[in-house]
Order: C-alpha cells, then sequence, then structure tokens
C-alpha cells in the first residue's frame, strides 16, 4: 500500500493489516488499539537521507500473561472502561526496515533495520483465570513517517490487537 505519508512524498509501506482477512470476534471483545511513537537515528555508517522510500513493519508477540489489577467495581472512568481486576499485558517489537535513497550524487538506495520494543494491555473478564492463555493477532492500521532531519527518522506507527482465549495458540 501507498501512503502519501507528508510534504506529499509517496511511501510504500509493507505490512499493513488486510482488513478483509481480519476479523474482531464480537462474542469475545477483547481487544485494544495502541499507538507507537519514535525517533529512529540512522545506523553511522550509512550515508545521510534524502527521501524515504519504502518501510516494512512486522509485529512479532514476545510474550503475553494474564495478570491481577485493581478493580473499578462497575465504574467507568471518562472513557467508558472498567477494571476488571484482570488484564492481558502483551509485550513484542516492532520490526521494522526502512529503505531509503541517499544524499549522495550516486542516489544509491539504502536501508536500516530497527527492533523497538512496545507493551500493550486488554482489560479482560473478572472471571478469567490467572493462567489462561491466549492466542494475539496484531494488525499494524496505520504508519506515519517523515525525516526530522538527514539523519533522524519520525515514525508512528498504529496498532489494533485482539485476544481470543485458545489453548494451544494456532
Amino acid at each position: 500500500m501507498r501512503c502519501k505519508c507528508f510534504d506529499n512524498q509517496i511511501v510504500d509501506v509493507i505490512g499493513l493489516c488486510d482488513l478483509d482477512n481480519f476479523t474482531v470476534d464480537t462474542a469475545d471483545p477483547n481487544w485494544t488499539e495502541i499507538s507507537i511513537p519514535e525517533v529512529l537515528s540512522i545506523p553511522p555508517q550509512k550515508p545521510d537521507i534524502e527521501t524515504i522510500d519504502k518501510v516494512f513493519v512486522k509485529v512479532k508477540i514476545i510474550s503475553k500473561r494474564v495478570v491481577e489489577t485493581p478493580n473499578s467495581n462497575g465504574g467507568d472512568n471518562a472513557e467508558g472502561t472498567q477494571l476488571t481486576g484482570r488484564k492481558l499485558i502483551i509485550e513484542g517489537i516492532l520490526k521494522q526496515k526502512v529503505v531509503y535513497t541517499a544524499n549522495v550524487p550516486q542516489q544509491t538506495v539504502h536501508s536500516a533495520h530497527f527492533d523497538v520494543p512496545f507493551s500493550a494491555f486488554i482489560v479482560l473478564n473478572a472471571a478469567t483465570d490467572l493462567d489462561a492463555q491466549f492466542c494475539v493477532k496484531a494488525c499494524v492500521e496505520d504508519v506515519f513517517i517523515k525525516a526530522l532531519n538527514d539523519r533522524e527518522i519520525f515514525k508512528n506507527v498504529t496498532v489494533f490487537f485482539t485476544a481470543v482465549p485458545l489453548t494451544p495458540c494456532p
């Protein structure tokens, strides 16, 4: 998919979710979404950036566990969230490759790889057992990317997570 990410520059984004093949189980509404903002520095051995051409994004889940948390006893906060005493903690790595044209006379194409850790949570039903296992699916909804200067990139990735209680997780 192509996006007009900044300054009318077209950047190919590889790894966005195929919404036709991603469903949310309405019978089991365990989901959340997060935004992962980051400033990435081009490694010193790489040349300066002229233009960003492409970005590859993949979410790798490295751990998930149910934890005990405070309970709001049925009371909602301002955004309508109720604390139940149970959350699924999701930890992972946003694996990325940024492909760019170098600011050199030959305008060679280079890439830089970045692994950025993240953490998210999903509020679960109060009756969820602390040793319950969940299958977590991630959907990269959007990527915004912009060169801040010739050595740094600002990137924000919006990720949607859904969790289904399963044993074992496929």
